[in-house]
């Protein structure tokens, strides 16, 4: 199912107008209820949810492996989720003013209460991924080729159906040997979590993979795959200097501005294959 919308609208082009339909995305706020924790809200393309799901308790550090995930349910665009790790459930909830209902053996925090709440925003602009204490280096022997990069970039184009129908998503792709994932949404943080949740389902080895996707490359997005294990990260878009600050702590590969047939990469140059 395509989450879009028709707008009837007037388009100028070289001193002429006309009446057109354009699409637009019809995006949805999200909210992930993991555990016990109070309710993380997200504007999505609601699409791919348990994915993005998956990919963001991963990216977040709230569980090591997909293993540790015992359910996920999907009501509308709100999702709960249990996991097999152990998350203050009163702590959160009392800080917040948020009060937990119990029935039974049941201990799940009560969704119609919670939503009320307006929850704890996404980090699309550097929220909540933006600090980690301790950064570990990704010492991953994966390689590429700088044509490989040029063409993961064109595929990424090629395969992005909502972006090219309305151009108000970001298209993230993970590749994993000769298996490549896409994934699209409004918010590019999601973008990468979907493709990082739907790999590891899939089993995938975190350390042989590498993202490309369409945005910029701030602190919170490289913390995202330092924590899963990812080595190499790419981007049509630029770099900040905290994405390159962590990027270069964790050597992780960061190349930016892939475009036109050129590329630069900013940390951990020895990934790629300059010749090639």
């Amino acid at each position: 199912m395509e989450f879009l919308r028709q707008t009837e609208v007037i388009q100028w082009k070289d001193g002429e107008y006309q009446t057109i339909k354009e699409n637009s995305v019809d995006d949805e706020y999200t909210y992930l209820f993991i555990d016990y924790l109070p309710p993380r809200k997200f504007s999505t393309y609601p699409i791919d949810l348990k994915d993005f799901a998956v990919g963001y308790c991963l990216g977040e550090g709230l569980i090591k492996d997909y293993s540790d995930i015992e359910s996920i349910t999907v009501d509308g665009t709100n999702l709960l989720i249990s996991t097999k790790l152990s998350h203050d459930p009163e702590e959160d909830l009392e800080q917040d003013g948020i009060v937990q209902e119990r029935k039974g053996n049941c201990e799940h925090a009560c969704v119609c209460r919670l939503l009320e709440y307006q929850g704890v925003n996404s980090d699309n602009a550097g929220g909540i991924r933006s600090e980690l204490k301790t950064i570990e280096r990704n010492d991953s022997d994966l390689k590429i080729n700088a044509t490989q990069i040029i063409e993961d970039m064109e595929h990424l184009t090629d395969e992005a159906k909502i972006w090219q129908k309305t151009a108000g998503v970001h298209v993230a792709q993970l590749k994993y040997k000769d298996n490549i994932i896409i994934r699209e949404d409004v918010s590019r943080h999601v973008a990468v979590d979907k493709v990082i949740g739907a790999a590891a389902k899939e089993g995938y080895d975190f350390s042989q993979c590498y993202v490309s996707y369409s945005g910029r490359m701030p602190a919170d997005m490289l913390i995202k795959v330092i924590r899963v294990g990812i080595p190499i990260i790419i981007s049509n878009a630029a770099p900040a200097s905290s994405g390159i600050d962590v990027a270069r702590a964790g050597n992780i590969t960061m190349i930016g501005f892939v475009r036109d047939n050129r590329f630069t990469v900013f940390t951990a140059p020895e990934r790629v294959n300059f010749e090639e």
